[in-house]
């Protein structure tokens, strides 16, 4: 079964913003998380990382031509590994995004102390990770 993960990114404002798309890239190129990417098109990649662990990214904007607002991440719900949740969390502090569990998920994950309050319309204050431990404590 595949699980599926959000990353948005917001203002200070609550409202949508561009990640960071230089550093998202940086993370894709240098990435000790990384053992092999490929493209599987336009802005989907598959990743593996070096213990086993892989994922599939979409990364919609990207390129640079249009927005850059969210990222998806398609994982194997029974295949987590620490290499995959350190790469997601760096993707997350690079890009400046939230992650959300699912669409129904009242509650962001942020890995920034500044962004709790870039969400002031969730029924729940985000809920700050620290490192991949956090990480996987909250989402698996």
């Amino acid at each position: 079964m595949k699980r599926h993960l959000i990353l948005v990114c917001h203002a200070a404002d609550g409202h949508f913003a561009d990640g960071n798309r230089q550093s998202v890239r940086r993370v894709l190129d240098q990435s000790l998380w990384i053992a092999r990417i490929d493209p599987l098109g336009r802005e989907r990649y598959a990743i593996r990382c070096p213990d086993g662990g892989r994922l599939d990214l979409h990364a919609p904007g990207l390129d640079g031509y249009r927005s850059f607002h969210r990222m998806e991440v398609t994982v194997d719900a029974d295949g987590w590994t620490k290499d995959m949740l350190n790469l997601i969390l760096e993707l997350m502090r690079a890009g400046g995004f939230g992650l959300m569990d699912s669409l129904e998920t009242s509650q962001f994950i942020v890995a920034s102390p500044d962004q709790v309050s870039y969400f002031p319309r969730l029924p729940e204050a985000p809920l700050l990770v620290r490192d991949s431990r956090d990480l996987g404590y909250s989402i698996l």
